[in-house]
């Protein structure tokens, strides 16, 4: 009887390892991640912490560049996301980087205050093409008014920019066409964009910012010593800037509020010091053992 009753105690005590053994090994947690076009980052694996101070380096790819920066510029302070995808963001005016932690649980008004900034890279495509085909009418509207320079209302330079206004009377009577009730919102000054473009020599547009239509009179907030509140519950009037890194093949995206847009050229430079000034020099490791020749790459 004894001996049964230790048999069955060591076959209790089996069990357990019995379990362990057919369940299948985990995969090792990737440390770096390769993108399509050969550029390889560094991962954050475990807990990440917003707050600290000083804000750990984090790596991103864009197309084949390495970029290296800290994590308090990424818009949500810890670095990229799983996909590699990721977004930056300054605070207005000092367009420094907010301090770590900050933009966890963002309230309206620091939102109000954020420069949102985007890079994208095409091999298909270079960056003029692209901003050409975003100002050219498609195919599934090719009379569009809001889609075309010549249907737009073009008036003398502004802010060293040449502007094409949208005509909300033709963009009204294009959708009524379509059978578009005046209360949707396509038909609103809110939902419609001014345009303002320069041209490279070759006479090709080289930047497009997007605009709030100078229509829509309410912007939604109002300033108090220099900084940004909001003031309506009815969206906010903004500017979509778009900008080429030619040589790099690089389409530059900022978001900002419309009233910046006579900073344009101060937030386009600051922009383009964050992807030159913290790009990786090939050949150096993780975390760059060099500092770019703005000294970007040390600052937070």
């Amino acid at each position: 009887m004894t001996s049964l009753v230790n048999r069955l105690l060591l076959l209790v005590a089996l069990l357990p390892l019995a379990a362990c053994a057919r369940q299948p090994a985990q995969k090792p947690v990737e440390l770096t991640q390769t993108n399509e076009q050969g550029c390889t980052r560094q991962r954050s694996v475990g807990p990440q912490d917003p707050y600290a101070d000083p804000a750990p380096l984090k790596q991103a790819c864009v197309g084949p560049y390495l970029l290296e920066l800290p994590q308090n510029y990424f818009d949500n302070q810890i670095g990229t996301e799983h996909d590699g995808s990721f977004g930056l963001a300054l605070e207005y005016p000092s367009l420094e980087a907010f301090k770590p932690g900050d933009r966890i649980g963002l309230s309206v008004d620091q939102a109000l205050r954020t420069i949102d900034i985007d890079f994208s890279y095409s091999d298909r495509f270079t960056p003029l093409q692209i901003l050409e085909r975003l100002s050219t009418p498609q195919e599934y509207d090719p009379e569009s008014p809001t889609r075309s320079l010549g249907a737009r209302i073009e008036e003398e330079p502004k802010h060293g920019l040449k502007p094409y206004y949208v005509d909300l009377a033709r963009v009204r009577a294009h959708y009524r066409q379509k059978g578009i009730g005046d209360d949707m919102r396509v038909m609103k000054a809110a939902a419609n964009m001014d345009w303002f473009i320069s041209t490279d020599p070759a006479g090709r547009i080289d930047r497009l910012i997007s605009c709030t239509s100078r229509e829509q009179i309410d912007p939604g907030y109002a300033w108090k010593n220099g900084i940004p509140t909001k003031t309506s519950t009815d969206g906010m009037a903004r500017c979509e800037h778009r900008f080429a890194l030619a040589d790099h093949r690089v389409v530059v995206k900022l978001g900002y509020l419309r009233d910046l847009l006579p900073e344009w050229h101060q937030l386009e430079s600051r922009a383009g010091r964050l992807f030159v000034g913290h790009e990786v020099p090939a050949g150096f490791g993780t975390h760059g053992t060099a500092d770019s020749a703005d000294g970007e790459r040390k600052g937070h």
